[in-house]
């Protein structure tokens, strides 16, 4: 019976973050999207400092 008061507070947290990670929405990051990305920061962040391409 003393188990019950250990799982049930267990399964409600656990299901609660569930709910708000499903109602977020939130993936895993794209690597491949951040890679071709990172390409346009570094000639933006050259054009910045040089004042040219």
């Amino acid at each position: 019976m003393i188990w019950l008061f250990l799982l049930i507070p267990v399964v409600v947290i656990g299901s609660i973050a569930v709910y708000f990670e499903k109602k977020s929405g939130m993936t895993q990051p794209d690597e491949n999207k951040q890679a071709d990305q990172l390409g346009e920061v570094l000639k933006h962040n050259q054009i910045n400092i040089t004042g040219t391409d």
